[in-house]
């Protein structure tokens, strides 16, 4: 899934065998995974709790309210920049972070890229439900994409443009007619946070999870990857990556995929590189 980060045009769109002929880049209900420590990220930069250079906390485990939430492979960082746990994709660290969130935060947050909007764009498209009022577990899993949070690769690709442009623009298929009702473009994003979480969205690709894009010709990549599970089995997995390059915002996801690390970012370096030619 690809859209225009200047206008919202939706340029590509491409739906696996396994999507059984249903047009799932539109109508997927599906967690974001880790992609969702973008709007993590700018509801906490927003809300003065962090910078990218505020020191956090990257334990192996961190439990909350009985539950216990652990990184991919179980590693642990020790007290880093959240720069680095961005990078690295960190959910201990998120985890203990979440209650700065509140409530709703998160979704207050999502609704300023475009997610829940009513936006239309001519064919069935879900834009997303985001996690509120849920208790302190919830939070914690709200804050690194699980939970009650679900998504599209539509809405993921239009909040990640969202993001490089600096507010929100509804994404657009069918231009004559025109769906109805017309949506209106979001909000500016506050700059300073739109900015700390771009600088962080490089980081992940210049030496966090989604290093295999850092020489990716056509000019700088920024993105976060996601791992995403979709049931009680922590084995089974979506792959996420989003990000953008350019004038280009993209959104991958690879029904049980496994990582995105593993599995999105190389679908989305071959893209990338086609486009390059």
């Amino acid at each position: 899934m690809a859209v225009r980060v200047s206008d919202g045009a939706v340029l590509a769109v491409a739906n696996g065998p396994g999507a059984a002929g249903e047009n799932l880049a539109f109508t997927a209900q599906v967690p974001p995974g880790s992609t969702f420590k973008m709007v993590s990220a700018l509801g906490l930069v927003e809300r003065g709790a962090v910078t990218p250079d505020t020191t956090v906390d990257c334990p192996r485990t961190r439990t909350v309210d009985g539950r216990s939430f652990k990184n991919s492979n179980d590693f642990e960082l020790g007290e880093v920049p959240f720069r680095t746990v961005f990078a690295k994709s960190c959910n201990t660290a998120f985890a203990a972070l979440a209650p700065q969130l509140g409530a709703d935060g998160l979704a207050v947050a999502g609704r300023t890229l475009g997610l829940e909007g009513q936006w239309e764009v001519g064919l069935d498209a879900y834009t997303g439900k985001v996690s509120a009022g849920g208790g302190a577990t919830e939070q914690a899993a709200a804050a690194i994409g699980q939970g009650t949070t679900v998504v599209s690769p539509l809405a993921m690709a239009a909040a990640t443009a969202a993001v490089a442009k600096g507010g929100f623009v509804p994404p657009k298929l069918l231009l004559d007619p025109a769906p109805e009702p017309a949506a209106e473009p979001g909000p500016e994003l506050q700059p300073e946070a739109v900015a700390a979480v771009r600088e962080m969205m490089r980081a992940v690709v210049v030496s966090g999870t989604g290093t295999a894009l850092k020489d990716t010709p056509g000019g700088p990549v920024y993105g976060k990857t996601g791992t995403a599970e979709y049931d009680n089995n922590p084995e089974n997995t979506h792959a996420w990556f989003v990000g953008w390059q350019g004038d280009l915002a993209l959104a991958v996801f690879v029904e049980k995929g496994g990582s995105g690390s593993g599995t999105a970012v190389p679908i989305a370096e071959r893209f990338l590189r086609a486009l390059a030619g």
